[in-house]
């Protein structure tokens, strides 16, 4: 956790990484039976552990998922606008059934943001890329405009390419 950045960014690049892909299975189960109730309880928990002055409350939070194939979830949350270069304004999760060898789990599910980013020379300052299961970030375009729908789309391009 990161007291100096902001607290979307927190929620995005530390607890989402480690709900997600930490525990891929049970994210999706709390996510079918909660939905935003889960995720907001997880935006507070973080927030608690915020300084006063950095805590916000989550408007616009929001989860809708979608089955690309028979074999393909996108699970697409939107956050509450962005205030500071970093914060977040899409989660892209693409979970896939846990694999194991031994007692080696391998990470197979994809976390995917749109991230405001104020240094980006494009008319829209966005910033599209993946997180891994460790909350590093790993650009992949810039100049996104920031809808929901150029977000799945580029998500669903991404998947379409990998096949």
């Amino acid at each position: 956790m990161d007291i100096k950045k902001s607290h979307q960014w927190n929620f995005v690049f530390e607890a989402m990484p480690a709900l997600f892909h930490g525990q891929t299975d049970g994210f999706v189960k709390f996510v079918d039976k909660d939905g935003v109730k889960f995720l907001k309880f997880y935006w507070d928990h973080m927030g608690d552990k915020l300084p006063e002055g950095k805590r916000v409350s989550a408007p616009g939070l929001a989860i809708e998922k979608d089955q690309i194939n028979a074999k393909t979830q996108l699970i697409t949350i939107t956050l509450p606008s962005p205030k500071e270069d970093g914060d977040a304004y899409f989660i892209g999760l693409i979970p896939r059934p846990e694999r194991r060898f031994a007692m080696v789990r391998f990470y197979n599910s994809t976390m995917f943001v749109l991230i405001r980013k104020d240094d980006v020379d494009q008319p829209h300052r966005t910033s599209f890329g993946e997180v891994t299961p460790k909350g590093n970030y790993h650009e992949r375009g810039i100049g996104l405009t920031p809808t929901k729908q150029d977000f799945k789309r580029i998500i669903k391009n991404r998947l379409e390419r990998k096949k």
